[in-house]
């Protein structure tokens, strides 16, 4: 996309044609965060002669307007009645900073309820402390600061004041003829005055450089996506915009309102409200995947951006639904779940290997349900889950895996003979190759969540209470504990065990209570097991077995040997991880 540079644009003309609803925000732009030391800073940076960045303005064409518009904070006007010739990419913080300070709109900064108004003390500016030039006061304590005749005396000037700095120079000068001051009125029209003045001027005479994006056609979808992806890059708020923000201001004058479709999704589906925690910036836009690949596109976020009005309610409804049963199937711990629920029954995404595996899992059951397929579908969707998850698939950038695995199993849910790209590669990289090991796995990783979802599907119950674990607030626990085998050493006195990944390792891990950890605590595994408060003697075998500790493994880890007991329960982890992606 062509872009024009131009550095001779007046930073306080752009505050003036904000003023007037020229130049506006698109209306996914985030509201102003900006603190009352943040403005104070800015303020402090520009009467310095300091560099306060690069603006990114887009021409518009107010009869064409590709993103509803909105003004900047603190101004007065009605959206419909604005009628900009430039929106704000870049810069809007800085922009609103400076037209806050100069008209004192009753908003309230950032960490505080109140709105402010802030001053320019020329008596510090005489000392060279520009750093404490600049005060601030709440506005409903300022009322003394407001007069004319404290200002003259103090020697500062509102804000609110620069752009009147004539008239307000004036008015000082009658001031000190009135006070019969006339030697110091001479000095100041001759001396002081031209001082006071260049101050003055970096602020009013301040150019500042701004890149400018031509005007772009409302219907045209790619310069569009372009924009947006440009914004998301240079994006400088601190608070990232999300393709769900971008989306709302291209449906928002079709009279779609996307947040209010959230919340709504969220008051309806209680698993989402509790595994997004309310953050549609994230779940949003996996919700608007969903919406994509039931309409037959990709996951990519300029798709998305330009998905379009028509429809789109009724998609939403159907993508949000369908998204709630992938949650409810991906934390069941029944036997046609993925065993990712939480302890006390209650639903998180602390277990879930990839939350993003949720859009695909979304939109695979919608097909199932609208397309009435039979057993076999949710036969191939189970097996493409668990290759996701022991092949890492959807740890990096999934937004092509997203589109390719969709896509793939969707063919083979119309052609049984087909065979999808990851079912090959879990065959090549997990089946058919003897080097996949559990050992280095550590609970950040995919593969660990999903080893703890299998003990969960194997309705694995606490060892002191034998009851089911998803009753409890859980610990994943050292099975062999983790002092135990830093007691360990080699003949030469060395650690036995000083790696951490072999002693934190998740074929060492299971899913316990709290209370029973905290009874294990450092004990030998000979010693625990033995005792009765930890685990009844007559459950035993039973209760450890769907632990994935068989009877070789129990004996393993009866005897302290840790080596041994690594062989044998990784041997049973791999039997049951090649049969769900067989």
């Amino acid at each position: 996309m062509e872009v024009s540079t131009n550095s001779n644009n007046l930073l306080i003309g752009m505050v003036k044609q904000s003023q007037d609803g020229l130049i506006v925000l698109p209306q996914f732009q985030r509201d102003f965060v900006w603190s009352r030391e943040d403005v104070k800073d800015l303020l402090i940076s520009i009467i310095k002669g300091y560099f306060i960045g690069t603006f990114l303005l887009m021409k518009v064409d107010k009869d064409d307007l590709p993103f509803q518009p909105r003004a900047i904070a603190g101004l007065k006007i009605k959206d419909e009645e604005l009628r900009p010739d430039s929106m704000i990419l870049d810069g809007q913080q800085r922009i609103t900073s400076l037209y806050y300070a100069i008209t004192a709109p009753s908003i309230n900064l950032k960490n505080t309820k109140h709105p402010y108004r802030f001053y320019l003390d020329f008596k510090e500016l005489e000392k060279g402390n520009v750093d404490e030039a600049i005060l601030s006061e709440r506005q409903d304590y300022c009322n003394e600061y407001e007069k004319e005749e404290y200002q003259f005396e103090k020697k500062i000037i509102p804000f609110t004041r620069i752009l009147y700095w004539n008239e307000w120079c004036n008015g000082y000068m009658k001031w000190l003829h009135n006070r019969k001051e006339e030697s110091y009125l001479i000095n100041f029209a001759t001396d002081v005055k031209p001082r006071w003045e260049n101050w003055i001027k970096n602020i009013t005479e301040r150019k500042i450089p701004t890149i400018e994006i031509p005007k772009v056609n409302s219907n045209d979808t790619e310069k569009i996506g372009e924009v947006c992806a440009i914004f998301e890059k240079i994006n400088s708020t601190g608070v990232k915009l999300s393709v769900f923000d971008l989306l709302t201001a291209r449906l928002h004058k079709h009279g779609i309102d996307l947040h209010k479709l959230w919340r709504e999704a969220i008051t309806k589906h209680e698993s989402l409200k509790y595994i997004s925690e309310g953050k549609f910036d994230i779940y949003g836009v996996y919700i608007l995947r969903v919406i994509s690949l039931i309409r037959g596109s990709d996951a990519k976020g300029s798709t998305l951006i330009n998905l379009k009005p028509e429809n789109f309610e009724n998609d939403w409804i159907q993508a949000t639904l369908y998204f709630e049963k992938a949650i409810k199937r991906i934390t069941n711990t029944g036997a046609d779940g993925f065993g990712a629920g939480a302890s006390n029954l209650t639903v998180s995404p602390k277990w879930i290997p990839f939350t993003t595996m949720i859009t695909v899992l979304a939109g695979l059951l919608w097909n199932i349900g609208e397309k009435k397929r039979d057993y076999r579908a949710l036969e191939y969707v189970k097996r493409w889950y668990w290759s996701s998850v022991f092949l890492e698939r959807y740890g990096g950038t999934v937004e092509t895996n997203i589109s390719r695995d969709y896509t793939d199993l969707i063919k083979k849910f119309d052609d049984n003979y087909y065979i999808p790209e990851i079912f090959i590669e879990a065959e090549n990289q997990i089946l058919n190759n003897n080097g996949y090991q559990l050992l280095s796995y550590r609970n950040t990783s995919s593969i660990y969540k999903g080893i703890m979802n299998l003990i969960a599907l194997e309705s694995a119950q606490d060892f002191a209470m034998a009851d089911a674990i998803e009753f409890y607030d859980l610990e994943d626990h050292h099975i062999f504990p983790q002092a135990f085998l830093k007691r360990k050493k080699l003949t030469n006195g060395k650690p036995k065990y000083a790696n951490d990944k072999i002693i934190n390792s998740v074929v060492n891990k299971t899913r316990i209570s709290k209370a029973t950890n905290r009874k294990i605590l450092n004990l030998a595994p000979s010693e625990y097991l033995d005792n009765d408060k930890i685990i009844p003697q007559n459950k035993k075998a039973e209760i450890l077995a769907k632990h994935f500790i068989n009877s070789e493994c129990l004996m393993k880890l009866q005897n302290d040997d840790y080596d041994g007991f690594l062989e044998e329960r990784e041997k049973a982890f791999m039997k049951k991880i090649r049969e769900k992606i067989t």
